[in-house]
């Protein structure tokens, strides 16, 4: 039997909001599916929930239960407003951290929920994106899990599209064909239902490249390589700039954003672009300018001969393909994938069987995701604006 435990009893754990996430669900599912390579059953026990908010995770707690097709997952969880205290009152082998970028990836209490597992040799599944705290405060997290790692430690990032069919078709072609020569990023969100205060502002959020285009940060990498960041350019539209003025912005998130520093408002629009280490060219847009709840995004590759586009991987997700010596282009759904159930399912194995070979986001290279974010977050800061 396999010891889990939620931190955070959120929509990212347990559904809700304007996303499909949900590992809860997705535990659900995979009750009674595991098995050791011997073959052997391995059931999942969902020992404890962490949330300071204790009677929110009491009622989440009891709503699963409820819906569960499993009473044995939920027999003996148990809620708890402090992690070290559950820590040290039930035994946990992994956990799924999914709390606000602020609350974790740090070194200092309450939010080195990542050193504390590490210490205690407790597996971890990390959402994206790592943290909102200063680079280096992240890098010296980075550098003890290292270590953890090393020892047999199992950190695996909510990176979900690197475990997508569309990606690894999209590697392949890559593969096959050749190394990129360009990519364009392009990811523009809807605001009118953003209600989380926490992500209006930047201090607790980190902002919306670092906590909402890091996928598309982590697939420029993931397709092209590492990036120069010396070469990192970017521009921004600020809350502040004539165009900064969302007319269907949310009365109680425009009365928050004008008590926030200006320093700390998101920006309207932020572009960037760089070069990665192979000599190809990389650029991102991100808008927050959208109405109604659904999103618009897409990823774009040129090399030598062919053109391929990834187009709304969040649901629809379709990839439209043209290679070398034609002119057509085909297109592929990918829309009955659910790529939060193949990582999930990937980490535990991953425990189960003491391997992990098939992480294709580990914490370390998470980790230069988040720096390439960070980086381009900061020349937004920088850079003049209009």
């Amino acid at each position: 039997m396999l010891r889990i435990a939620f931190i955070g009893a959120g929509q990212v754990n347990f559904g809700g909001g304007e996303g499909p996430w949900n590992h809860a669900r997705r535990l659900e599912e995979l009750y009674q599916t595991l098995r050791t390579q011997q073959g052997a059953p391995v059931l999942l026990n969902v020992v404890a929930i962490y949330d300071p908010f204790v009677a929110h995770a009491a009622r989440i707690l009891e709503k699963q239960r409820g819906l569960s097709k499993h009473p044995g997952l939920w027999r003996d969880t148990q809620v708890f407003g402090d992690y070290n205290s559950m820590f040290d009152s039930v035994q946990i082998e992994a956990v799924f951290v999914g709390v606000p970028p602020a609350a974790h990836g740090s070194l200092i209490a309450p939010s080195d929920i990542e050193i504390q597992c590490a210490k205690r040799g407790i597996h971890m599944f990390i959402e994206k994106p790592l943290s909102c705290h200063p680079l280096q405060d992240v890098q010296e997290v980075a550098n003890v899990l290292a270590s953890e790692v090393a020892r047999g430690l199992i950190v695996s990032v909510g990176y979900m599209f690197r475990y997508s069919k569309a990606l690894r078709k999209m590697k392949d072609i890559i593969e096959k064909y050749g190394e990129p020569t360009a990519i364009m990023a392009r990811y523009n969100c809807a605001y009118e239902k953003l209600n989380k205060e926490m992500w209006w502002d930047v201090k607790n959020s980190g902002g919306p490249i670092v906590e909402q285009a890091t996928h598309f940060c982590d697939l420029a990498r993931y397709l092209a390589g590492e990036v120069n960041l010396d070469t990192v350019k970017a521009i921004a539209v600020k809350q502040t700039d004539r165009l900064g003025k969302l007319k269907s912005q949310p009365e109680n998130i425009r009365a928050l954003e004008e008590t926030i520093p200006e320093e700390r408002r998101v920006p309207r629009v932020s572009h960037a672009y760089w070069q990665f280490e192979s000599g190809a060219i990389g650029s991102l847009t991100h808008g927050v300018l959208l109405h109604g709840s659904k999103y618009e995004s897409e990823i774009e590759v040129w090399g030598d001969g062919y053109r391929l586009v990834l187009s709304d991987p969040y649901t629809k997700c379709a990839l439209s393909v043209r290679l070398p010596e034609s002119e057509e282009t085909t297109t592929t759904e990918f829309s009955d994938e659910d790529t939060y159930y193949v990582e999930d399912k990937i980490f535990l194995e991953a425990i189960i069987n003491k391997t992990t070979e098939h992480i294709t986001s580990p914490y370390h290279d998470a980790f230069e995701t988040y720096r390439f974010s960070w980086k381009i977050r900061t020349e937004c800061e920088v850079a003049h604006t209009y």
